[in-house]
């Protein structure tokens, strides 16, 4: 009977303490500031623009070659 009632007290704190951890606001910003400045430096268009040689990657289409089975008729 201990047992239960002392599994009980601790299962309710437990799921209290998640409770008010998951209500309570947090006051750390959600944004990192570090990405707002690298941003303005990294010009994406051109890096895209003046790429060369890069590696392509091949692409096997093999769906004609192992093609679905035949439906079978339905006989009523």
């Amino acid at each position: 009977m201990r047992k239960t009632i002392f599994a009980a007290i601790a299962a309710s704190a437990l799921i209290l303490a998640s409770v008010a951890g998951w209500v309570s606001p947090s006051h750390r910003p959600l944004e990192a500031k570090a990405s707002i400045s690298i941003e303005g430096r990294i010009d994406t268009f051109s890096l895209m623009s003046t790429a060369k040689d890069l590696p392509t990657e091949e692409f096997q289409d093999f769906s004609l070659v192992f093609s679905s089975p035949a439906p079978k008729p339905i006989n009523p």
